[in-house]
């Protein structure tokens, strides 16, 4: 009995010591690896506020410079034509220096309700309480000086996503040599002559407002204008990074301390407290970075697995054969994972970029302070395209769930494909115009009465037309073939974009397959589409397939199965 206590005293003294020093260890590991995460949410966030306050920097710039730029005998038409035609625009202005007087927009009720409001939130300046130069330190010395004007904007911190943001911000203006050299001259003939400008932050009623504001000598005045936050924020909010880490989170807030954007799937609640804090930039003051991550340590149980494992180690050999096979079935269960991980980021993202649109244009709209009609047909059709955009994809992802449990179901009726495809053409239209696609048609003779399931058949050519929309590049034009064997319909789209690299064409009718490269890295996409037209069309006995041979473009061939001729062949 004492040699059994022995030999297990043997066994478990060192086991325990072991443990011990292994889950100190892993403690000590874990704290260290929390801390990294924690550095690394910190700096992605800082580098996320880095960007937007050089994208507002760049805003700044190019609106003060278009000011700058003005044919002071055309002001104020200019004005009124920016704030008309410019969303970033809500209201301008022209003061009179000397009277103290504001001579846009007038006051009294010959303004409207909106520019009253505006008139009243800046009262202390157009009263002349107060100085544009003298507030808060706004008056902006980078442009104290009209020979300064030609300062070229930075275009390094201009990426892709914020060209459209820049784009509105900068009016047609003259080349930044050629002002800078006409300004010099002026300031030569006469180095009295100076101009002064700025960007104010402005708080009212507990709600920040900014006024972009130049003040000239000759002819003594300050005009400006004021900018729609909204949509500024519409531009902004799209640059934030997708996070699947689903124990952290960065939130943008605003001035009042309200949740503006949130990249990262935790939940934050008004309890929960920031794990730090940071501004983004002093051009919107209060408005702040906040990083949030969950306080339970999810690493503490992968420790008392590794441990675990360190003492069961001594059976490894004898269940090798059992491991090879476990490793297999973990790594296809890993890459079924990370797939559908992949498939759902890339889901929500999408979901996202068209609910933010259509939430920012419809609080435009109801907000009430738009009253150019111009600006609502905009908003009204942002709101459409972007629903549009939204159903295809939800409308493929519940097809998908359908489709893999088999639960898809077909109702067959009779469908003249010919006219059901100029309908669909005709439809989108607008839409494929807007990519600078020309289309190209070719019906060639027969019948095209065909018995099919035509919800099924739409969605066939709406994901094979989304295709083309997103992958064709620099093409010209968008192509669509239809033709007819005995037995069914051949509908064919090309393009003449970049195509597809050789290794992959085979690879591209895999469900979440999506091709890697420098074209379709930014492109949205949850790579279903094709999966789902090819599975739809065998299920109703065609088929799906890339055309062989092209060096440039793609034909992707749909062969729609007529279920009256198979009928009649079948009898």
């Amino acid at each position: 009995m004492r040699s059994i206590i022995f030999f297990w005293a043997l066994i478990l003294v060192p086991t325990l010591i072991m443990s011990g020093v292994a889950y100190r260890l892993l403690s000590h590991e874990q704290d260290r690896i929390s801390r990294s995460a924690q550095e690394a949410l910190t700096e992605r966030a800082a580098a996320i506020s880095e960007t937007i306050q050089g994208t507002i920097e760049t805003v700044k710039d190019n609106l003060v410079l278009s000011l700058m730029e003005i044919d002071p005998g055309l002001l104020k038409q200019t004005l009124l034509d920016w704030e008309k035609t410019n969303p970033l625009i809500r209201n301008v202005f022209v003061f009179e220096e000397p009277g103290k007087k504001l001579i846009y927009p007038v006051r009294g009720m010959a303004s409207t309700p909106e520019q009253r409001q505006f008139i009243a939130r800046f009262e202390a300046l157009f009263s002349g309480r107060m100085d544009f130069d003298q507030p808060g330190g706004n008056a902006d010395p980078e442009y104290s000086r009209v020979n300064e004007a030609g300062r070229a904007v930075s275009a390094a911190r201009q990426g892709d996503a914020r060209k459209q943001l820049f784009a509105l911000s900068r009016a047609d203006r003259k080349p930044p040599a050629r002002v800078a050299a006409e300004a010099q001259k002026e300031t030569a003939e006469n180095p009295a002559v100076g101009v002064t400008s700025g960007w104010l932050p402005w708080f009212s009623e507990n709600r920040l407002h900014v006024l972009v504001w130049v003040k000239s000598s000759s002819p003594p005045q300050v005009y400006g204008l004021e900018l729609e936050l909204m949509t500024l924020l519409s531009r902004l909010v799209v640059d934030f990074p997708a996070m699947e880490d689903a124990a952290s989170a960065i939130v943008l807030t605003d001035d009042s301390g309200h949740v503006i954007h949130q990249s990262g799937q935790l939940k934050v609640s008004a309890e929960r407290r920031p794990l730090s804090q940071q501004a983004i930039t002093g051009l919107l003051p209060h408005w702040n970075m906040e990083m949030y991550m969950e306080e339970s340590r999810p690493g503490a149980a992968k420790g008392f697995f590794y441990l675990s494992m360190i003492l069961v180690g001594i059976f490894i050999a004898a269940i090798l054969s059992g491991g090879i096979l476990l490793t297999r079935m973990t790594l296809k269960n890993m890459k079924d994972a990370r797939q559908k991980t992949s498939f759902v980021s890339s889901v929500s993202h999408e979901l996202k970029t068209p609910l933010t649109s259509i939430r920012m244009s419809a609080e435009l709209l109801l907000s009430g302070r738009v009253s150019d009609v111009k600006k609502k047909d905009n908003y009204l059709s942002v709101i459409v395209s972007e629903s549009e955009r939204l159903t295809r994809l939800i409308n493929n992802v519940l097809d998908f769930g359908k489709l893999e449990q088999g639960k898809k179901n077909y109702r067959l009726t009779y469908v003249e494909v010919d006219r059901f495809l100029a309908q669909l053409i005709e439809a989108h239209r607008v839409r494929i115009a807007a990519q600078g696609l020309k289309i190209l048609t070719r019906i060639e003779p027969g019948d095209f009465r065909i018995r099919t399931d035509r919800d099924a058949l739409e969605q066939v050519v709406l994901n094979l037309m989304d295709n083309v929309l997103k992958y064709a590049g620099t093409g010209e034009y968008i192509q669509f073939v239809l033709a007819r064997d005995p037995h069914a319909v051949l509908l064919t789209l090309c393009d003449d974009g970049p195509g597809i690299p050789g290794d992959r064409k085979e690879m591209i009718f895999e469900k979440f397959f999506r091709v890697d490269s420098s074209l379709t890295a930014t492109q949205p996409g949850s790579g279903l589409g094709l999966s789902i037209s090819r599975r739809i069309l065998r299920d109703l006995g065609g088929d799906l397939y890339l055309e062989p041979g092209k060096e440039t473009g793609c034909c992707f061939t749909a062969r729609i199965t007529d279920h009256d001729t198979d009928n009649d062949s079948g009898g």
